[in-house]
């Protein structure tokens, strides 16, 4: 289910806007979160670059002391130096080995401070891609993205306590999971009897009856006796594991509840996990009480969607975000997502400086929300001008269109010098 705040928002002109979030305060952190990972990944380039750049230069420079080496022994050969055992000869042997041995050396030396700056590359990325990680994981702790699909999942775990996630996916293919806290004074911080939650709840359900021929009837359950082993809700269902004991284990049902029709499914689960029957429709007043439990059930788990606690995984096409070649392709690609509702609320803003929004309140009242053009741009400060490029999709800094007019006061405003 995703998690949007239940609000109304409308465009700084008045007009009715889809949103349903402040998408003004998320403007401000996708801004922060894409600078970052514009500039971990110009860093990165740039290191490989230095590499790359200083290997090339290295071998020329290489090349050309070894050229400079044979022309050395090819001036020696054409001196005559009479016989080797000669002052000469023996100078001339020693200034050939000396030059083969020089540009060896210097060659060693050279090729090393390759090896160390690739090193020094090697070492820095880690850092860098960490940088990006934790980029992301401030946005999405803070916001929730445009036109994402969010699943949050419930488990016991070490039969002590929850573990709570919310799961996120959008459709440009950035996915994530972020874990939850439970806070203490939470009805989820212990492990839930669905007696605490409802006093007496009995369903018509299956049952295994029969001490000779098994056989399985529909009968009276005490559903408020069984504990909640795990939930998961998403925008299409709900799926609400209960058992009878606390540690999640044991016989019980799992209810399955479709958002787009009113019926409940169940299926028996048998002691030690054993497969289900095969599964139950509720009937009748049986419906509406299951649907109290779901409705309860979920609110306690939205509530949970508050407490984002820890980015757990992350990734941009199914490739982790810590191990993507190009990092700026997850800043790219939420630009080019939400550059049409960026250049919406541009072009409804009274201001021409302010993208603005209007939040509906209680008691016939508004607040507005606004961020300047310019606050946006102070952001851009630390990017160079091809890393600024990257926020073109927004066009929020092009120079506006020429104002209309019939003509007839061209004369005056000329002499003033408007017209230019």
């Amino acid at each position: 289910m995703a998690v949007m705040a239940a609000a109304s928002y409308l465009y700084g002109d008045s007009s009715p806007s889809p949103l349903k979030f402040d998408f003004i305060a998320f403007l401000r952190a996708a801004f922060d979160f894409s600078v970052e990972v514009l500039l971990c990944d110009s860093r990165l380039t740039d290191a490989a670059q230095r590499v790359v750049q200083l290997a090339d230069s290295t071998e020329k420079e290489i090349e050309g002391a070894e050229a400079f080496a044979a022309e050395v022994v090819r001036a020696l050969d054409r001196v005559t130096v009479g016989d080797r055992h000669s002052m000469a000869a023996r100078c001339a042997s020693r200034i050939r080995q000396g030059a083969v041995e020089l540009i060896r050396s210097e060659a060693e030396v050279a090729r090393a401070g390759v090896v160390t700056e690739r090193a020094r590359a090697v070492q820095a990325e880690p850092g860098e891609r960490a940088a990006c990680v934790r980029a992301f994981e401030n946005l999405v702790l803070r916001h929730t993205l445009p036109e994402t699909v969010a699943v949050t999942t419930l488990r016991i775990e070490g039969a002590t306590h929850y573990a709570a996630e919310l799961h996120g996916k959008t459709a440009y293919g950035i996915e994530w999971v972020v874990a939850l806290d439970v806070p203490p004074p939470h009805p989820l911080a212990s492990i839930l009897r669905i007696d605490r939650i409802i006093e007496r709840l009995e369903i018509d359900a299956p049952e295994e009856a029969g001490w000779i021929h098994k056989e399985t009837k529909v009968r009276p359950q005490r559903f408020d006796r069984l504990h909640l082993a795990a939930m998961t809700v998403d925008d299409a269902e709900t799926i609400i594991n209960l058992r009878a004991d606390p540690d999640g284990t044991g016989a019980g049902f799992d209810l399955s509840f479709k958002h787009d029709v009113t019926a409940v499914r169940l299926f028996r689960i048998r002691e030690g996990e054993a497969p289900a029957d095969s599964p139950y429709d509720a009937v009748g007043d049986n419906i509406a009480k299951l649907r109290s439990l779901h409705d309860a059930l979920v609110a306690m788990t939205g509530e949970l969607a508050e407490h984002k606690k820890t980015l757990l995984s992350a990734s941009l096409d199914d490739t982790p975000i810590h191990e993507l070649e190009r990092p700026r392709v997850l800043a790219e690609r939420l630009i080019a997502n939400i550059a049409p509702t960026v250049q919406q609320i541009s072009r409804r803003s009274l201001a021409p400086g302010e993208l603005v929004l209007k939040r509906l309140l209680s008691d016939n009242r508004r607040e507005e929300l606004f961020v300047s053009k310019a606050e946006l741009d102070a952001k851009l400060e630390p990017l160079s001008l091809p890393l600024r490029r990257a926020f073109e999709p927004f066009k929020l800094w092009e120079p506006p269109p020429p104002a209309e007019s019939d003509g007839r006061d061209a004369p005056a405003r000329a002499e003033l010098g408007v017209i230019r």
